[in-house]
């Protein structure tokens, strides 16, 4: 049985409408035995997701193996997936079974698919079509018992008509689930900072609160290119630098609180009475928080209801 906590989604966690929907796409595939293409930026936690629908499916008691066939050398790439017999090719001095066999009743997880070259994309469409393969250097078909969720940081659409073959692709493409990046779903960034520091503090065996008011604007406001890999990064980093009990601005790296610093202007025009000058800024605040109220509260200096009871007050006189 799974245990939900609050904004967390098995290894997931978020709040935002994007992961939501992320979550509910897991819970829609997770049960149906079909290929499954998980598309999103490098950090983005295609694994979590992989894995999640994997304990969430029918296979569960299976192995999970995953491989980032990225990193591995074009030569060696379809020895690593289908295996190989004895004698296969030079260095091959014992018959070696690949992810695939390793895999068995399991899911198999394929991460930067795009990088894989012509002749194990066509041993792959195999696969696929017939769920038998041979070992390189075999002649005997082995059944392919496995689901395989395939995954890619690349714009899948473009990279499949340069590189891969569009066959591959549709039979790929059963099911799909986008995973937002991390600038695209800012009400995630807090709860996420809060998650990783408790997860690090537990790590490192060290006791800190939470983050001051300049660091955790300066994390929302931080541009956050590496996603949520990034943000683990640079919490460890912070917590293992603090002495304190709260993470402060000067615990982060520079490009952070630089961006902290670059600021949106607001400018006043001359003329404005005080009272259209606050609705100015508060109106300006919450758009650069990305419409997050507390956020923007926090930003100003007062409390959520002070300024819940400011925007009521200015919405009852733009209605007079």
């Amino acid at each position: 049985m799974v245990i939900q906590h609050r904004h967390k989604f098995d290894e997931l966690t978020g709040k935002s409408p994007q992961m939501k929907l992320v979550f509910q796409r897991i819970q829609e595939i997770a049960p149906n035995d079909v290929t499954v293409l998980i598309t999103g930026e490098s950090g983005t936690g295609k694994e979590l997701v992989a894995q999640s629908i994997h304990n969430r499916s029918n296979r569960a008691a299976g192995p999970f193996i995953p491989v980032n066939t990225g990193a591995i050398s074009r030569d060696l790439v379809g020895s690593e997936l289908f295996g190989h017999q004895q004698g296969a090719f030079t260095g091959a001095t014992e018959t070696k079974l690949g992810k695939f066999e390793q895999a068995r009743g399991g899911t198999l997880f394929l991460d930067e698919i795009s990088s894989m070259d012509e002749a194990t994309q066509i041993s792959l469409l195999r696969v696929l079509e017939t769920k038998k393969f041979q070992r390189i250097g075999g002649r005997r078909f082995v059944n392919a018992d496995v689901r395989i969720i395939a995954a890619s940081n690349e714009n899948l659409l473009n990279e499949f008509q340069r590189n891969i073959r569009q066959d591959l692709f549709h039979r790929l493409s059963v099911f799909t689930i986008n995973i937002p990046p991390l600038r695209e779903r800012n009400s995630d960034i807090e709860i996420l900072a809060e998650e990783l520091l408790d997860n690090a503090c537990e790590e490192f065996n060290k006791t800190i609160n939470g983050f001051d008011r300049q660091a955790s604007f300066a994390l929302n406001r931080y541009n956050w290119p590496g996603n949520v890999r990034e943000m683990k990064n640079v919490i460890q980093r912070a917590v293992l630098i603090c002495p304190g009990k709260k993470i402060r601005l000067e615990h982060l790296p520079d490009r952070i609180r630089n961006a902290s610093h670059s600021q949106q202007e607001i400018i006043l025009p001359v003329g404005v009475t005080l009272k259209q000058a606050e609705q100015i800024i508060i109106r300006n605040t919450i758009h650069s928080a990305g419409g997050n109220r507390k956020k923007a509260a926090e930003i100003l200096g007062i409390s959520r209801r002070a300024l819940y009871n400011k925007l009521k007050k200015h919405n009852s006189k733009k209605s007079e």
